[in-house]
């Protein structure tokens, strides 16, 4: 098995000229480009950034960038490093990259146990192909994908961000995991080249963290059948009343002709910021969590993936329902799991080496809130035909929701066909505008698609 690994394979070239010219810029006479032409001559350009930094003014490090790839890791290091929300990524798809021989991390554990951990997920890798060959669509045979298979990313963030990332994987929540741990120390030397003292310097300040306790021998549950569903959080609020106010204090639009949906179709709707909404997914997948985590203007709050190896509720596509050989398939790989996690427990698995037995299709309830213009571009891309079915289900079902509390508003929140006029996406377009607009045109939103 190949081991997993992380690389800076790309940083900004000005690297500490810039982030010393911004420490200097705020007591320093002169104009921009003149601070940062003389910071190209200095020689104590590193001390200086250590000590603007030591006193606590780390956003002079947020011109820096560095790019990250992380090379054959787990997808469960995947999940933990996208929610660092200030950061860049790009992911393989699995609704369409084949994953069959992409291979699986084996975590730290006794060695009497690594055979039968080897044996079963290969048989989950086994089984993803032929429900593949049962031509079963990639996007919903990858919910037998076991969360210890490998992923490959990119990631970009500035060195504030990094800083901090590094930080928690070494020292707080993912120093319990030893993939994260090891990770972010091979990363914390990488960016020693380019700080050397600053990391050290950084963490003084930054709080101290526990990992989290994990139980020896966790409860696990019974493997069932769970669909997704959706309930808003908030009390209602009269969103029409508060656009309005905003458009007015704003003056987007003469106070006395306020047009509601010509805010929601404007390039600069800031006064939609005004809004917010907070809702659960309930029982939304690990495979559906990962549409959803990637807005990064939210508010989200994701267990652990541990969480899900544990509860074992799961989603059974309907493409998997209607095919009795791939439902088999499918259920058999459910139950077995939990079968071999309860086995290897019992015989000393770590705790910490749990989450790779999670399956993409195992289930967690998820909280997020959103501000408005968020939220209209979650409907946007989420609404429409080539969303994953799961996350645009859902998505459907709380646009209804709001439609019910306030028409005026969120009656013209939708698919950006139905929002903008026109599709975004190109050639992969569903080619169904015409129908997806009828659709949403009507306030309770049709059921056909």
């Amino acid at each position: 098995m190949n081991q997993a690994s992380v690389k800076i394979i790309a940083s900004s070239t000005a690297g500490d000229t810039i982030c010393a010219a911004a420490g200097r810029i705020s007591t320093t006479q002169g104009t921009a480009l003149e601070i940062y032409e003389r910071s190209r001559e200095k020689e104590n350009n590193s001390s200086l950034i250590e000590k603007v930094c030591a006193s606590g003014h780390t956003s002079t490090l947020e011109h820096q960038f560095f790019t990250v790839a992380f090379d054959n890791v787990s997808v469960c290091t995947e999940e933990f490093v996208i929610e660092f929300r200030l950061g860049s990524y790009t992911v393989q798809s699995r609704r369409y990259v084949d994953f069959a021989h992409a291979g699986f991390c084996i975590p730290p554990m006794p060695e009497e146990l690594l055979p039968e951990y080897k044996a079963h997920m290969q048989s989950l890798f086994d089984a993803y192909s032929e429900l593949l060959s049962l031509d079963i669509p990639k996007e919903d045979a990858r919910y037998l994908l076991p969360y210890c298979f490998r992923s490959n990313f990119f990631c970009t963030m500035n060195a504030r961000e990094l800083l901090y990332m590094i930080h928690v994987m070494t020292q707080g929540r993912g120093a319990a995991f030893p993939e994260l741990k090891q990770l972010g120390e091979s990363l914390l030397e990488q960016i020693r080249r380019s700080f050397p003292n600053l990391p050290d310097i950084l963490s003084r300040r930054l709080p101290k963290t526990a990992a989290p306790v994990l139980p020896d021998v966790p409860e696990i549950g019974d493997p069932s059948v769970f669909q997704a569903a959706i309930k808003t959080d908030t009390p209602s609020q009269n969103a029409a009343e508060i656009l309005r106010e905003a458009a007015q204090f704003n003056w987007t639009v003469l106070p006395e002709a306020v047009d509601i949906p010509a805010i929601i179709r404007s390039g600069r709707a800031r006064e939609l910021e005004m809004l917010h909404v907070q809702f659960t997914l309930k029982d939304l997948s690990l495979a559906a969590i990962t549409h959803l985590v990637r807005h990064r203007i939210q508010t989200v709050l994701v267990p652990q993936v541990t969480q899900a190896a544990l509860r074992q509720h799961y989603v059974l596509p309907e493409t998997i329902r209607a095919n009795p050989s791939a439902a088999a398939i499918y259920q058999k790989a459910f139950t077995e799991t939990a079968v071999v996690l309860r086995k290897l427990c019992s015989a000393g698995l770590p705790a910490e080496a749990v989450q790779y037995f999670a399956l993409a299709g195992n289930q967690l309830d998820v909280r997020c809130d959103m501000n408005g213009r968020e939220l209209l571009h979650f409907m946007k891309l989420r609404t429409c035909n080539r969303a994953q079915w799961e996350i645009r289900a859902c998505t459907v079902e709380l646009l209804r929701t709001l439609r019910a509390d306030c028409p005026e508003v969120y009656g013209y929140f939708g698919p950006s066909c139905f929002v903008s006029g026109g599709c975004p996406e190109g050639r992969l377009s569903c080619g169904k505008s015409a129908e997806v607009v009828a659709r949403f045109s009507t306030q309770d939103i049709s059921d056909s698609e």
